[in-house]
């Protein structure tokens, strides 16, 4: 009796454990405990957040953009366009406040690695309640 009772508590953990990783990382998003700092300031830089009515999935969606600097001082230059996507279950803030994207660019801007760019980061998450395994 004794050794049933022991096997349905490891059982119980196991699942309870599962369960709680399993929120932690596919519903939460795996929020870290130590986020990079998103510190625009001093960059020159901006990111927002914009809406759009996506025709084919019959909804508004809505992705992230982080101008260059002197983006609004220069309304006829064109800048290079560049796509950040994001692996599943992130939305469009996931590379700014997840992976640090803003002080990044700001030195490869510094060091002439990359020119002044418009960086879309588009929530790629199809909504459509589709296992993340």
């Amino acid at each position: 009796m004794k050794l049933q009772k022991l096997f349905l508590m490891s059982l119980g953990s196991l699942l309870l454990l599962g369960g709680v990783g399993y929120w932690y990382v596919f519903v939460e998003g795996a929020p870290q405990f130590d986020p990079p700092a998103i510190n625009e300031a001093g960059t020159g830089m901006t990111f927002q957040l914009q809406d759009f009515q996506s025709l084919a999935m019959g909804q508004t969606r809505q992705y992230g953009l982080v101008l260059p600097p002197d983006y609004d001082k220069n309304p006829q230059k064109r800048y290079p366009v560049i796509f950040f996507l994001h692996g599943g279950h992130d939305d469009g803030r996931a590379w700014v406040d997840k992976y640090g994207l803003i002080p990044v660019l700001h030195q490869l801007h510094q060091s002439g690695k990359l020119p002044p760019s418009t960086i879309i980061t588009p929530d790629g998450n199809d909504l459509r309640g589709s296992s993340p395994l």
